[in-house]
This record gives C-alpha cells, sequence and structure tokens, in this order.
C-alpha cells in the first residue's frame, strides 16, 4: 500500500461525485489516514458522504475564505497529528451569475468569491498548514483541467478563477 503511514487532509470534499470523495476513498485503499474538511450547510452532506469511506474519517469545520477558520483547522490537525504528508485542494465555488454565458455581466463581488474560493484559498491553506508539512516534507495538490488555454461554454468566471489556481500552483511551487 503506498499510502500506508502517511496523513491526507483533504479540504473540500462534498458528495458521492465529488472528486474529493473519490481521493479520499482511493487515499484510504491505499493506506493513508484521512482527515476532511468541509463548511456551513455542505456539513451535513459532507458528515453522510464520509460514513461511505472506511474507516469514517474525522471532518472539521474549516470555510477556506475565513483565515480563524484555517488557523482553527490547522490547530485541530496538530493535536491529531504531528505532520501531514499530503494536503488535497478539492475546493471551488463560483456564484450562479458568475457562471452561465453572463461573462460580461458578473459584478465584481461575484468574480472576487469565485477566486478568493478557487484559487486564493489554495495559497491560504499552503500557509496555514506549511509547518505541518515543511519538516517532513509535505504535498499539496489541487484539482483543475485545460482553464488556461480553452474558454469553456458557460464556465465563464470559474474558468477564470481555475486558470488562476494554475497561477498560483506556479508560484507556490517557486517559493
Amino acid at each position: 500500500m503506498i499510502l500506508k503511514g502517511k496523513r491526507v487532509l483533504i479540504a473540500g470534499m462534498s458528495d458521492r461525485r465529488s472528486i474529493g470523495f473519490s481521493i479520499a476513498q482511493e487515499a484510504q485503499k491505499a493506506g493513508a489516514e484521512i482527515l476532511l474538511t468541509s463548511f456551513g450547510r455542505m456539513m451535513s452532506i459532507t458528515q453522510m458522504t464520509a460514513k461511505k469511506l472506511d474507516p469514517v474519517p474525522e471532518i472539521l469545520e474549516m470555510d477556506v475564505t475565513k483565515p480563524s477558520d484555517i488557523a482553527n483547522a490547522f490547530k485541530e490537525t496538530s493535536r491529531r497529528w504531528d505532520r501531514i504528508d499530503g494536503l488535497v485542494h478539492s475546493v471551488a465555488f463560483a456564484p450562479p451569475d458568475a457562471l452561465g454565458g453572463q461573462f460580461m455581466n458578473t459584478p465584481w463581488e461575484s468574480v472576487a468569491t469565485a477566486l478568493q474560493v478557487s484559487a486564493f484559498s489554495f495559497k491560504e491553506l499552503a500557509r496555514g498548514f506549511l509547518p505541518l508539512m515543511q519538516e517532513h516534507g509535505g504535498s499539496m495538490v489541487t484539482l483543475d483541467f485545460d482553464n488556461s488555454t480553452n474558454a469553456w461554454p458557460k464556465y465563464d468566471w470559474m474558468g477564470v478563477s481555475k486558470a488562476a489556481l494554475e497561477s498560483v500552483t506556479r508560484y507556490l511551487a517557486r517559493d
């Protein structure tokens, strides 16, 4: 089992159709111990979905747009583990008016939300959890596809946010 003894934090798993759920399943099959994060109204969905995993992992409350939530999740993770071997960023969101073919009419507030949740949060998680990854060489991964080379119909500001996420990833790797 390639991940035997490894500890993986998965931020943003929601329901069984989420990529985060498949990552959680595969990480456990490969021997990893996992922790999940969720928040707000998604928490109950994450709790129900987590029951389909074996063993059922703990779920920490963490809204990636709130530095205090990231700090609290770090504290809670530190109480359980002395390190993180992997951190999965399975987080994305854009308000409805930032999707669906209304690119030119999307207000800044909705664009800012999409960018903060979908791209800036990766940097915030890196900053927040670095102390648990640095000494033992933990890795971070995020989810994306070819948004920086294609303008997908109706994906609009989520596409821009995912392209920004690619760039954030490169800058984090550099630093």
